[in-house]
């Protein structure tokens, strides 16, 4: 994972939350100085570290790859969440997708 990237992505995911770095470190029982290293790309996070900082940021673990995913990871990913629906959720998901593509044709 880049580190840049990374820690692009963590200081946008807590600014949406409204937490300061001193927040953040404290919820991850962490120091600031660390937090501010994430997010200037100067320390990379352990694979152990990600879903902690996932959790307490309210983002999936995917957040943080975006952009370096394929779209065979992405497709992979949807039909995971997907069949982890119930049924008539299924349907639903269908439907509205098939609602963002009539909109997605219809601005661009």
């Amino acid at each position: 994972m880049d580190a840049k990237l990374f820690g692009q992505r963590l200081r946008i995911a807590r600014e949406r939350l409204g937490l300061s770095q001193e927040e953040l470190a404290s919820q991850l029982e962490s120091d600031q100085r660390a937090i501010s290293e994430y997010e200037h790309g100067k320390r990379k996070i352990t694979a152990i570290e990600l879903p902690l900082f996932a959790r307490e940021l309210q983002v999936p673990l995917l957040y943080f790859y975006e952009g370096e995913m394929s779209s065979s990871d992405l497709d992979r990913e949807m039909l995971k969440a997907f069949h982890e629906l119930p049924e008539e959720a299924r349907l639903e998901a269908v439907a509205v997708m098939r609602s963002l593509v009539k909109i997605h044709q219809h601005i661009y």
